[in-house]
């Protein structure tokens, strides 16, 4: 119980700035399309069409959720940014987005023409293990991998995303070696892992699978246990240091650059608003997010410190996103 309590009061401290503010008098005139840059089934689309279905009754309209993947979540992206500044566009971007991937490669879309709208949560870098090899335990599965050197494999959602990050971040704090299998969307890993043909993968989204017994999650990294995983021990009580992933690994809302201030703030606070019911923060928990908002203004210097961050980090690792 106390557990749970500190994981929903991380959100919950979150939204007090936003309560302060004056409410805007800005209303959509159509419906709003929430562009999800990653395929149906994953964190990112579960994320969007929560906060859809809380927020479309507040705003008087409808928002869609679309999910367009590809080139690592730049086909999406792209689209986004290329649309019309008027409110009724927005991208459901993970830090990858926005804070890693255009720094060390050539991406379809310009993260300029991107602005920040608001944060919605924070994931739980779950680590989830095949069930093909028997381990049951981060120990047990780590002494296999240091037995097989460079024969297991490791699923992300592709090139210069935050699980191909966490991967070798999390591999090379092990003293591991593992080989990177980019996925157009971690959903397509998920006959692999459950066959056994890859051995891990970093994605929240397959909590379920573990809860169902196909898959066994056997590390999380945030800074207490999932209420929903109790036995599944935290990086820091295995003596990790994933280099404050949890801290720097989001889901927010982004629109085209010069969308009018007076939406973007409307969108913001009907978002802090669902973030702070319950029902909400146990359905995000569920899938092992939570819920944390964060201004414009806050969530705008948050993905500007977290692309200086990355771009250290990656330097720092010598790690090659091509």
């Amino acid at each position: 119980m106390i557990r749970r309590r500190t994981a929903l009061a991380t959100g919950l401290a979150a939204l007090a700035p936003v309560a302060a503010r004056s409410e805007s008098a800005w209303k959509p005139s159509k419906p709003i399309r929430m562009i999800v840059p990653y395929g149906p089934g994953g964190s990112a689309d579960q994320v969007a069409r929560l906060y859809a279905d809380k927020m479309s009754p507040a705003l008087g309209q409808q928002i869609i959720v679309e999910d367009k993947p590809g080139a690592s979540g730049g086909v999406g992206a792209a689209m986004v940014a290329s649309s019309a500044p008027d409110g009724h566009t927005l991208l459901l971007s993970p830090t990858a987005i926005m804070a890693i991937t255009p720094s060390v490669r050539k991406v379809p879309y310009d993260p300029d023409a991107l602005v920040a709208v608001c944060r919605l949560s924070t994931p739980v870098l779950s680590v989830t293990i095949t069930m093909k090899l028997g381990a049951t335990t981060w120990q047990e599965f780590v002494a296999l991998a240091k037995k097989n050197p460079g024969q297991y494999w490791y699923g992300s959602s592709g090139l210069g995303t935050i699980t191909h990050l966490t991967g070798e971040v999390l591999t090379r704090a092990a003293g591991i070696r593992m080989q990177h299998a980019p996925y157009k969307t971690i959903v397509d890993a998920t006959g692999d892992i459950f066959d056994g043909r890859i051995q891990m993968v970093f994605d929240p989204s397959f909590v379920p699978y573990h809860k169902a017994g196909k898959v066994r999650t056997v590390l999380q990294e945030g800074a207490v246990r999932l209420p929903d995983l109790p036995d599944v021990p935290t990086a820091r009580e295995v003596g990790l240091d994933l280099k404050g992933f949890r801290e720097r690994s989001w889901f927010g809302l982004l629109a085209p650059k010069g969308t009018p201030p007076e939406a973007i703030e409307r969108i913001s606070q009907e978002a802090a608003k669902a973030a702070a019911q319950p029902d909400l923060q146990q359905k995000l928990l569920a899938v092992a997010q939570i819920a944390e908002h964060q201004s414009p203004a806050d969530f705008a210097r948050q993905v500007s410190d977290d692309r200086a961050y990355f771009a250290a980090l990656i330097k720092e690792l010598d790690i090659k996103l091509e």
